[in-house]
């Protein structure tokens, strides 16, 4: 499994293209909104959204593309020939993806204590870790989830869209709902990311109390986005029946 995890690991830290959603892109958002509103009490919120987003979509798009790459040239089969247990090698990426997603959240929330004088301490820090390991943990699950239910690489772009974009617009992460409809707030506390904004704003504050009930929720998540994976778990390249109609009316048009 040692050498599983390195070689998934060296892989996760190839994958340019989810290191800049997850690195980049947050960075980039938490330093020019931070200049355009010059507000300690927004860097605040705007510092946890951003590290949030960041570790959200590493741990979202990375391991569905992973997975569907992985199962497209045929890994899990020959997994299946092997001694080598295939929950150990879920694990292993799992981990590995953890690792860089803690590494990405590191990385923004250094870059806003350092760019705007955001002070986090040891105990800040200790709170945060395990917010984004369940943060982490929760949307893997849902990446999982979405590479099972599509069948090529435009189909996972779509789905991971489709469990995302409901999911940042309808969050605190970058502005307060406190003025939108009833039911507007009421949706974002039924997705699993506004408990983690949420969480993970908390752990910044030094609130240890207040991280308890998101991370229960968290949690939650995490348990239904596992058995959802479980249950449509695909060994082969063939399935994503349901998303194949969608995709040729795509394509004609």
């Amino acid at each position: 499994m040692d050498t599983a995890l390195r070689i998934l690991l060296k892989s996760a830290l190839r994958d340019r293209i989810s290191l800049f959603w997850s690195v980049v892109l947050p960075v980039g958002l938490l330093i020019g909104l931070g200049i355009v509103f010059d507000s300690p009490e927004y860097r605040g919120r705007l510092l946890a959204g951003s590290a949030a987003m960041g570790v959200f979509f590493w741990a979202l798009f990375g391991i569905a593309f992973e997975t569907l790459s992985h199962r497209n040239r045929g890994v899990y089969k020959l997994l299946r020939a092997t001694p080598f247990p295939t929950v150990a090698f879920v694990s292993s990426m799992t981990i590995a993806r953890a690792l860089i997603a803690l590494l990405s959240g590191a990385v923004v929330i250094a870059t806003g204590a350092v760019a705007f004088g955001v002070d986090v301490g040891w105990r800040e820090s200790l709170l945060m870790l395990p917010v984004l390991l369940s943060g982490t943990l929760c949307f893997t699950c849902l990446g999982f989830l979405a590479a099972n239910l599509a069948g090529n690489e435009a189909q996972v772009s779509m789905v991971c869209n489709l469990f995302s974009l409901p999911m940042l617009f309808v969050s605190e992460a970058f502005y307060s709902l406190d003025k939108a409809p009833h039911w507007l707030q009421g949706l974002s506390r039924v997705l699993p990311f506004s408990h983690f904004v949420d969480a993970l704003r908390l752990s910044l504050e030094g609130d240890a109390s207040g991280i308890v009930l998101p991370l229960l929720v968290l949690s939650g998540f995490t348990a239904l986005f596992l058995v959802l994976a479980v249950v449509t778990f695909r060994w082969d390249a063939g399935g994503g029946e349901g998303l194949r109609p969608i995709a040729r009316g795509i394509d004609m048009e």
